[in-house]
């Protein structure tokens, strides 16, 4: 992975807070991280399964990653299935792990965060 940031500008600045919008609900990120564990793509209602979602809700959280081209997706007769495109997302979000194994309680804590809810 490379450590160099990109030059900070406005609009690096707005596509940097989207990627982390993307990733910021917590049912959007379960759907990202069952395909990140996955052994291949999945269709719908095995990532249904697996995050206990309706269709519908797990649909809309892929167009989501899908439109921030975090998940690709390829149809297959009727099925879309769907995989992970980025594999610095996956490292991101082990990177926000990293992070959270020494502060998770203050980060859960934080009244900012809880008042933006």
């Amino acid at each position: 992975m490379s450590s160099a940031l990109l030059q900070s500008t406005d609009e690096v600045n707005d596509a940097r807070a989207a990627v982390f919008w993307a990733l910021g609900d917590p049912t959007r990120l379960r759907v990202f991280q069952t395909l990140a564990e996955a052994d291949g793509p999945l269709n719908v209602t095995a990532i249904c399964e697996r995050v206990d979602c309706e269709p519908n809700l797990v649909s809309h959280h892929l167009g989501c990653l899908r439109n921030c081209q975090l998940v690709d997706s390829e149809r297959e007769g009727r099925k879309k299935f769907y995989e992970v495109s980025r594999p610095e997302a996956i490292e991101m979000v082990a990177l926000a792990d990293e992070c959270l194994r020494q502060n998770v309680e203050s980060v859960l804590g934080c009244e900012i965060v809880r008042e933006e809810e």
